[in-house]
């Protein structure tokens, strides 16, 4: 059986190889296709963006996604 995938690290992980910086914005349409290939599902990437949303990390305006920190300095 292999180990489940941890969500959040997947999409904090495809934030930093995309190289997204704070205050710029990404299509969700850029973030959801690569999670889901993962084995990550719809509804556990929605908890995760929101969670990280409410801890103030990004912000959510309309179908985009804005980091509100730099993810090369975060311990996350």
């Amino acid at each position: 059986m292999s180990e489940p995938i941890d969500a959040r690290e997947a999409l904090l992980a495809l934030l930093k190889e995309r190289g997204l910086e704070p205050g710029v914005p990404l299509s969700l349409y850029e973030v959801g296709p690569p999670l889901v290939g993962q084995g990550i599902s719809q509804d556990t990437i929605v908890d995760v963006l929101y969670s990280l949303k409410d801890e103030g990390v990004i912000d959510l305006p309309g179908n985009r996604l804005v980091l509100l920190i730099d993810l090369n300095d975060s311990q996350s």
